[in-house]
């Protein structure tokens, strides 16, 4: 597949580096020549220099040989245009924009980006807020996301030294969720995936799992994690994804007290007059007289959406220090993950992380009903359905050869999860849930593939 991406920044650049890892061939466009830099010999791409909103740069990034066009440069305009571009002139099929102005998303305009030829319009802030709301589900989760409808759930967890899954390996923890529809599915030290079998978790690992939706809470429970359902909660930083996160609050139960802190006194007032039930405090996270006023121990829940990583940590350290019992921070540099590993900064979001998830969402083609991108970049959680010819039906699941690095962590009959054992036998229709780490998406595809009785 040939991808064109307009953007060299870490959306793109992340981008490129995903896709190309997958053997398809990206032409990476930039109007900033520093930006593009060595890129085409660190990531085997090409890479122009120039707008992708004319014409002439897109014929020389060979568009009209392209199957999708990925609009993701810091400008909204030339992301309009460029799409606009991209259909009208060289019919590329697929056209997806990033938009961050709030302006454009509003309902009224949804026709007028439609007609400009963009299939999907995926905005950053809306993205990366909805991501934070997820992981607010249960305590020191890393990644959770719902799965086939609501009937399982994905849920990566930070080992903790009082966990029960402490020093444990993936037998140990077998034995331990026996009887209940749990799939562990990977292991995480630092930045790298670790084998499954011959791990030993330590501290502040990550562990991944696939959990049919019934028996959620007790493989929590055993794992020694809790639902939470806080309604108490701070947001520092009243910027768009502050401000996206406050209106996605007010419309949940967690409504209950949600108090935004922000800077600028000029945002501060836009922000009172149009979040409805959010109390809007003018002033700054990090000063101790407001830290002293707003008695943080009262509050479940910070979260730090500020624009600087550093002042995200802060906050959330703050926070931790004055009793705050979950910290969440926004952060765009992916070395803050490990460094902050016990440090009083329960979780971070990274919103490039995010906004490649929710773009790969929209990428994958043929039989993936859904794609999850594990915010660490180790891989993906998809959901494919299987047809009457598809290679995975109709064999035991103990005589496939399934591929290096695919893990089939559940299959969804009807209503029904099934934990994939060596004599299940996949059927026509039924969602199969797996893992592919990072490249191996292609490979997990195959097990899909039609045969031409089909057609």
């Amino acid at each position: 597949m040939k991808i064109i991406i307009a953007g060299a920044g870490q959306v793109g650049v992340g981008l490129a580096k995903y896709l190309r890892a997958e053997n398809n061939e990206i032409v990476l466009v930039d109007s900033d020549c520093e930006r593009l830099g060595n890129l085409s010999e660190q990531l085997d791409i090409q890479t122009i220099e120039g707008s992708a909103a004319y014409p002439a740069i897109l014929e020389k990034a060979g568009a009209e040989h392209a199957d999708v066009f990925l609009a993701v440069t810091g400008s909204d305009e030339t992301n309009i245009v460029s799409c606009g571009v991209a259909r009208s002139v060289f019919n590329i099929p697929t056209r997806i924009a990033r938009i961050m102005a709030s302006e454009y998303l509003s309902q009224k305009y949804k026709s007028f980006l439609q007609s400009q030829s963009i299939d999907v319009v995926l905005s950053p802030e809306m993205e990366t807020a909805r991501r934070v709301l997820e992981n607010l589900s249960v305590a020191h989760s890393v990644d959770f996301v719902s799965l086939a409808d609501g009937r399982a759930k994905l849920i990566g967890i930070r080992c903790r030294k009082s966990s029960p899954i402490f020093n444990k390996t993936l037998s140990d923890i077998e034995k331990m969720t026996e009887g209940f529809n749990v799939r562990v599915v990977a292991f995480k030290h630092r930045q790298q995936l670790m084998p499954l079998n011959d791990t030993v978790l330590r501290a502040g690992d990550d562990m991944y799992f696939v959990v049919d939706a019934n028996h959620l809470q007790p493989v929590l429970d055993i794992f020694g994690y809790e639902m939470i359902e806080p309604k108490y909660m701070v947001i520092f930083g009243g910027g768009k994804v502050g401000y996206q996160l406050a209106k996605l609050l007010e419309q949940t139960s967690y409504a209950e007290n949600i108090t935004l802190v922000e800077a600028r006194e000029d945002r501060a007032r836009y922000l009172a007059e149009k979040l409805e039930s959010t109390l809007v405090i003018h002033g700054n996270g990090l000063d101790d007289k407001l830290v002293e006023d707003l008695n943080l121990s009262n509050y479940q829940v910070a979260i730090a959406t500020t624009q600087t990583d550093e002042s995200n940590i802060l906050l959330s350290l703050l926070a931790k220090r004055n009793g705050v019992a979950r910290t969440c921070a926004l952060t765009h540099n992916p070395l803050y993950d490990d460094l902050l590993i016990g440090m009083g900064v329960d979780i971070t979001i990274e919103p490039n992380a995010v906004l490649v998830s929710a773009i790969l969402q929209h990428l994958r083609k043929g039989r993936v009903k859904a794609d999850y991108f594990l915010q660490s970049g180790i891989g993906e959680v998809l959901e494919m359905e299987a047809l009457e010819t598809s290679k995975i039906t109709h064999t035991q699941l103990g005589k496939l050869k399934i591929p290096q690095g695919v893990v089939i962590a559940g299959i969804v009959r009807g209503d029904t999860f099934l934990l994939p054992t060596s004599g299940l036998v996949v059927q026509n229709g039924d969602t199969v849930i797996l893992f592919a780490e990072r490249g191996k998406v292609r490979e997990a595809e195959k097990l899909f593939t039609v045969g031409f009785s089909f057609f």
